[in-house]
Parts: C-alpha cells; sequence; structure tokens
C-alpha cells in the first residue's frame, strides 16, 4: 500500500476559455475515472513532449506521403486525447 505522503492530489478546474481544446476533449470522456485517467495520459505526455521539444508520429508504411518529404503525421490535442477513449 502506498503511503499518504507519497501521493499528489491536485484539483484542477480547467476552463475553456484558458485551453478549450483540452476542455473540449476532457468534457467528451462522461466517466469520471476514465477523465482522470486521460488527463494524467495527456500530462505524461506532454512532459514527454516538453522535454523533447517535439511530438509526431511516424506514418504506416502502407501510407504514401503526398510529397517526398512527408513522412510523418502530427496529430492535434484533441485527436489525441479522443484517441484512447475511442479504443476503450
Amino acid at each position: 500500500m502506498r503511503s499518504a505522503s507519497k501521493d499528489l492530489q491536485i484539483k484542477l478546474t480547467v476552463t475553456s476559455d484558458e485551453h478549450p481544446e483540452l476542455h473540449r476533449a476532457l468534457k467528451a470522456i462522461v466517466e469520471p475515472r476514465r477523465r482522470t485517467r486521460r488527463l494524467k495520459e495527456l500530462a505524461a505526455m506532454g512532459l514527454l513532449v516538453e522535454r523533447s521539444g517535439t511530438f509526431t508520429l511516424a506514418a504506416p508504411a502502407s501510407l504514401e506521403p503526398a510529397t517526398e518529404h512527408v513522412s510523418e503525421i502530427r496529430v492535434d490535442a484533441v485527436s489525441m486525447a479522443l484517441w484512447d477513449d475511442k479504443a476503450g
């Protein structure tokens, strides 16, 4: 069992004015525990993005890029937030 002193509890308000895409994506997840889990996943991904400075997904080998120089798909925040929720 984890010690309470090691846990970090945060009360967080996500407003549509400050973060419209995040607000829209999280609001679309109806079940509170799934919403919380998704927010944690997004925070972890955000930390990785911040540390690496970029976020891209490699295009599957079966997809041919529109031009020779396009080799990756860039994903917006709402698409990523809803991606896992639709699968789970």
